[in-house]
């Protein structure tokens, strides 16, 4: 009797403490579970901020005071972490410190430890962050809070941080080639590093169109970049070879002559990269900007030596205004679009009299190209993979393109005119 006794005494102990996602700070977590470290003291506590889009009863905190630039607390879960199909952990946060002040969640266990930095967005009020870990492993156990990293706690209120519903979500799909910042399917993050802030947006030039709009801030390093997604890469390896080597972005720039810089690596090895760098030829505008890897940056490695060694990349970055730091440019912001591999080739003819449209865009089924001012001649539709897919000569003022078979996404349609040849984005839904 006394040995069943004692069994479930422990067995409910331990019940007690198997913590699992997503923990409210309602029941079952408590000051006991938290391992607190360096400097970071947590406690769950009735919510002092019961208010916008937390009114929970009870929430944790954590205060730092002294100690070291990454102090903080910890939780053990019962389970390790599985993020092969929900990739993305959520937690609500107030804080008054200002507005950029890092957040870093870090999971340890088992694996190799792997960490996620945010900035807030708001002070003085709560707000949803995310922290994205597409194609972490399933070997991580442990939760790692570290507010306002790479600072030293005072025990202030700007030291001070409420944190509650810590979730496991689905993120999106993992990005892969071609990239088009379209719909809800993808896992759209963009990864900053340098001193980069970037964003998904509504394109200012077109209000049907989404874009990454990546600011470079006067606090940039001369090195400042995006990676086209997260640290897990691309699904599939960028087909490059030497015979085919060229990516193309669509980007917006201020001003012209712009040194924009392309970067493929290999997700699980960064010493593995090829890079390559042109300049913008307008600005204030769109241009379709392509990059050949076969022709490689001063100083970074070949295109023909990784190849050679057996180098697959799976990650693209990409530095704007590169080798000029943020206090010599002063901020300046930057739009890019359509990430593909492969090539589209545009006319470098005079063309403002040619007025095409087309209509509906986005389509479902067909797509109208019609002018009135000239005659089609030919109509090349191309994906962003630089692959043509379907070739009509009309010679008329318009042509209907069936858009029935196409998988949603973004297409080009090369439209040749006497004037000479222009290309149109097409959207299909």
């Amino acid at each position: 009797m006394k040995f069943s006794t004692f069994f479930i005494l422990f067995f409910t102990i331990t019940i007690c403490h198997s913590q699992s996602l997503p923990i409210d700070f309602e029941n079952a977590i408590t000051t006991a579970d938290f391992e607190d470290f360096d400097g970071g003291t947590a406690e769950v506590i009735p919510n002092p901020q019961s208010n916008g889009i937390n009114t929970s009863s009870t929430v944790a905190q954590i205060v730092r005071d002294g100690g070291t630039i990454w102090s903080g607390s910890k939780i053990e879960l019962a389970a390790n972490l599985d993020f092969s199909t929900f990739n993305s952990i959520t937690m609500k946060v107030f804080t008054t410190a200002p507005i950029g002040t890092i957040v870093k969640f870090k999971l340890e266990g088992p694996g190799n430890p792997t960490e996620r930095d945010v900035p807030t967005t708001v002070s003085g009020e709560w707000e949803e962050m995310t922290w994205d870990f597409t194609g972490t492993p399933s070997n991580l156990n442990t939760l790692v809070f570290m507010f306002d990293f790479g600072n030293t706690g005072n025990g202030s209120a700007n030291s001070t941080f409420l944190f509650d519903d810590v979730e496991q979500l689905f993120g999106g799909l993992q990005l892969d080639l071609p990239v088009n910042f379209e719909g809800n399917d993808f896992n759209y993050t963009v990864t900053d590093f340098g001193g980069n802030n970037s964003s998904l947006i509504e394109d200012p030039t077109n209000s049907n169109n989404k874009v990454i709009q990546s600011i470079k801030t006067d606090q940039a390093a001369t090195w400042a970049g995006t990676t086209i997604g997260t640290n897990a890469g691309f699904v599939n390896d960028i087909p490059l070879t030497l015979n085919n080597s060229i990516m193309s972005v669509r980007v917006w720039s201020p001003t012209a002559g712009t040194p924009i810089r392309l970067k493929v690596e290999d997700s699980n090895d960064p010493t593995h990269t090829c890079e390559t760098e042109i300049n913008t030829t307008v600005g204030g505008d769109w241009e379709i900007m392509e990059f050949d890897f076969a022709t490689e940056a001063p100083g970074t490695a070949a295109l023909s030596f990784g190849l050679s060694n057996g180098w697959t990349y799976n990650m693209a970055s990409i530095f704007f205004n590169f080798g000029t730091e943020g206090a010599t440019a002063g901020e300046q912001t930057y739009f890019f679009d359509d990430v593909y591999f492969g090539e589209i080739i545009l006319s470098t003819n005079n063309l403002e009299q040619i007025d095409l449209n087309v209509f509906p865009n986005p389509s479902t089924t067909q797509w109208t190209i019609s002018t009135k001012n000239t005659t089609i001649n030919t109509v090349q539709i191309i994906d962003l993979q630089g692959r043509q897919l379907l070739f009509v000569e009309p010679n008329n003022t318009f042509t209907n393109i069936n858009s029935s078979d196409f998988a949603k996404g973004i297409y080009f349609a090369r439209i040749t005119t006497p004037e000479g040849i222009k290309s149109v984005k097409l959207l299909k839904e």
